[in-house]
């Protein structure tokens, strides 16, 4: 803070200030002038440059605590699909009764989560192409946009998240060493990990993740308690890709919600040769 703002009777210009006879009507004290110019009050000035002080610090708070939160999910989230960023619940087409119920219970699911004290995981799973990521990111987007106390709510894609980790080794400053991402992940107060196995199943060799990813994904999940994972495998299935101690943190408190889609919902990405 400067001189004149921290004590204004030390401003050198306010040196020549003589005493008027006008008395501020709020304070009741004189009022001060300077030579051709009108008299003001001393303690009104005091009271004008705190309460700018205040304002000023209210809008940095503002500004700190949105790059923390509401900015979090545009600014840092890993998408391998641009087009997604567009999702919300409002232009999630429906394209059976299974997936009205769905987006309903997605809806649902998003509200509870505006509480920070909800604490559950929720699986989308099912077959490709049916709307698992559009309506987990429609729950971010929800939970930003309604929550009364400011979220940090992160969107990563886990395959890309892996492509993006494994390209910083041998690179210590790289923003996507594991160490900081397993940290951008754990400390999101919202997450979706999407397309979980898909990292796997790109593997020609085995289906089984790498013990790579496995530590990745521990780290991110050991801690938390309210993650949203889409995939298309069933649970049989993911237990084949990771040990039981992962699907453990998977699977905290996701029983009641577990939104899955069927053969009963047509493939909206399904085209015809």
């Amino acid at each position: 803070m400067s001189e004149m703002t921290s004590n204004p009777l030390q401003f050198k210009a306010l040196h020549g200030l003589q005493k008027s006879d006008q008395v501020c009507p709020k304070h009741h004290v004189n009022m001060v002038y300077m030579a051709g110019h009108k008299p003001f009050c001393l303690v009104c000035s005091r009271e004008s440059i705190d309460k700018k002080d205040e304002e000023r610090a209210k809008r940095m708070k503002t500004r700190f605590e949105r790059f923390h939160t509401i900015e979090v999910l545009k600014r840092d989230s890993i998408l391998d699909d641009d087009d997604l960023k567009q999702a919300t619940f409002k232009n999630f087409e429906p394209n059976s009764e299974e997936a009205k119920r769905n987006l309903g219970l997605a809806r649902h699911i998003a509200g509870e989560y505006l509480d920070p004290k909800t604490k559950y995981n929720t699986v989308l799973t099912g077959l490709p192409g049916r709307g698992k990521s559009h309506l987990a990111l429609s729950m971010l987007k929800a939970v930003n946009k309604h929550s009364q106390v400011p979220m940090a709510c992160l969107f990563v894609s886990v395959n890309k998240l892996m492509g993006l980790i494994r390209s910083s080794f041998g690179y210590p400053d790289s923003k996507y060493t594991e160490a900081s991402m397993i940290e951008l992940c754990a400390n999101a107060d919202l997450l979706v990990l999407d397309d979980l196995g898909s990292e796997a199943s790109f593997k020609k060799q085995t289906s089984e993740a790498s013990e790579f990813v496995q530590r990745v994904l521990f780290g991110i999940l050991n801690e938390r308690r309210r993650t949203i994972i889409t995939t298309n495998l069933q649970s049989n299935q993911l237990a084949d890709i990771y040990n039981p101690k992962l699907l453990s943190r998977m699977y905290k408190g996701v029983n009641g919600h577990i939104i899955k889609f069927t053969e009963a919902t047509p493939d909206k990405r399904e085209v015809d040769f």
